[in-house]
């Protein structure tokens, strides 16, 4: 027949030290004592740890605040650049024949300037524009047709094309206009802000961490287990010789 001697020596204390501090030191320290007879220490043969790397590529998105002139400006940056100058391109490819065509009316002796002449009419129409190139070779053309003889008219009626070309070609291809910078002082209701949204994707390692593999002695037998905490050099064992903060690990079986 088993006795609970934990009861007993708590009614005796109630009995004899009635609502005392005496009575409460006595029970804790019987309670401890008898809890540290039944577990023991198993000596630690080996400790090993396993670190499990995580590589992933998540898609990072943040939000960033711009005024109309840095949204100008970025969106001039990304643009490709094939897009962004096909009006200087342009002109150019108009002003080498014209000016090819110009050098060969000269007879022989100016074949030797018709590259030089090309590579100018070339820079000129870029820096012209298609427009301009094209309105002051239609009217050049004319005017030299009708007063062969006539250089002035032939250079007015070219400046002349140039100018109404240029204007014609504005208004059918407006130019961008690119907003004023922010002025300090200038009222926030007088500005145009914008929300940009980037995303990347940027690689993230994560590390994780297994529980300690103990290897350890339980009467004279070694045993393995998978604890919480590092053990030290001993390792706290219960009374059925598994170790205090051990870690279950859910198997097919256990789990049925």
């Amino acid at each position: 027949m088993q006795r609970n001697i934990g009861n007993e020596l708590i009614m005796v204390s109630k009995l004899l030290v009635p609502n005392s501090l005496l009575s409460v030191f006595f029970i804790t320290f019987f309670l401890s004592f008898n809890a540290q007879a039944q577990t023991s220490n198993g000596q630690v043969l080996t400790v090993t740890q396993e670190t499990f790397t995580n590589k992933t590529k998540p898609q990072v998105c943040w939000q960033t605040i711009l005024t109309a002139e840095q949204k100008a400006t970025r969106e001039e940056q990304n643009t490709p650049w094939l897009t962004r100058y096909w009006q200087p391109l342009l002109g150019a490819a108009l002003g080498a024949p014209i000016a090819y065509t110009l050098t060969a009316n000269y007879g022989v002796s100016s074949q030797k300037w018709v590259w030089p002449t090309v590579a100018g009419g070339a820079i000129a129409g870029a820096v012209a524009g298609p427009g301009f190139t094209a309105g002051g070779y239609g009217l050049g053309v004319l005017a030299f047709a009708i007063w062969p003889a006539s250089l002035p008219l032939t250079v007015g009626f070219s400046l002349a094309g140039g100018i109404l070309g240029d204007i014609l070609w504005k208004m059918i291809f407006p130019p961008k206009k690119t907003p004023e910078k922010v002025t300090p002082g200038q009222y926030m209701t007088n500005q145009e802000f914008f929300i940009e949204t980037t995303c990347s994707v940027q690689p993230k390692i994560t590390y994780a961490e297994s529980a300690y593999l103990v290897k350890y002695l339980y009467k004279g037998k070694p045993e393995l287990a998978r604890v919480k905490y590092y053990p030290g050099r001993q390792v706290a064992l219960t009374s059925a010789g598994r170790p205090l903060d051990e870690i279950l690990i859910e198997t097919p079986t256990n789990q049925k």
